[in-house]
């Protein structure tokens, strides 16, 4: 019996002076990316790669939120969360898929995302994960206030960064949604989370366990 653990020790070790290129492409609001974050913290730790976080702008365009749309999305996150350990809490399903009123709109997350990334370089990756379990594990919406919170938690002024939050979209957005948009069209791709090592695609099967992406990243990297 393969001792994964113990594996997993080695490549770390193996890999600690290694420093891949990875780009993730992404939503704030798509349950996969969520579901990804765990491989995706299992690389980081492993291999401290350059990391380019691009925003896509996939569900920036409101879209109304009801009864059948709901079950929809809590069905795929049940499947997501069966496949990857996440949490897709009761309260999420409740107060977030049960507002109705609410339109299923990541623009403010995603604006959110920017600002914290632009002001904490070094946390893109954790504010992504914070930003998406604010939703799927605490349940709770992402509005100014509340994301301000998130930004505090990241040493920023909660006060200061409510108040850009209702200026719209920051400096920087288009640039990064268009970049984002444009490799997806070169590599032909239709939906996030993807993941790209240097100019590589790295097969979607490997973001969702850890070991698996630990070794299949080893692999490219000798």
């Amino acid at each position: 019996m393969i001792n994964k653990n113990a594996q997993y020790t080695s490549i770390n070790r193996r890999t600690k002076t290694m420093q891949p290129k990875l780009t993730l492409l992404f939503d704030p609001l798509c349950g996969w990316c969520y579901g990804a974050h765990s491989a995706l913290a299992g690389i980081d730790a492993a291999f401290k790669p350059e990391w380019t976080l691009l925003p896509t702008g996939l569900f920036t365009k409101p879209q109304p939120m009801s009864a059948e749309a709901a079950a929809y999305y809590w069905q795929n996150d049940q499947r997501i969360a069966e496949l990857t350990g996440q949490i897709f809490s009761t309260r999420y399903r409740d107060q977030i898929l049960g507002d109705h009123t609410a339109a299923f709109d990541s623009t403010t997350a995603t604006q959110a995302w920017i600002r914290l990334s632009a002001a904490q370089p070094k946390q893109s990756l954790a504010a992504l994960a914070r930003i998406q379990a604010l939703r799927y594990r605490d349940g709770m919406p992402h509005d100014a206030s509340t994301l301000a919170q998130i930004a505090a938690e990241f040493g920023l002024d909660a006060e200061t960064f409510e108040k850009e939050m209702h200026t719209g979209w920051p400096d920087g957005a288009v640039a990064q949604m268009t970049q984002a948009q444009n490799l997806m069209q070169q590599y032909q791709l239709r939906g996030v989370p993807t993941l790209l090592f240097e100019d590589q695609v790295i097969p979607s099967q490997f973001l969702y366990q850890t070991q698996d992406l630990v070794a299949y990243i080893h692999s490219l990297t000798n």
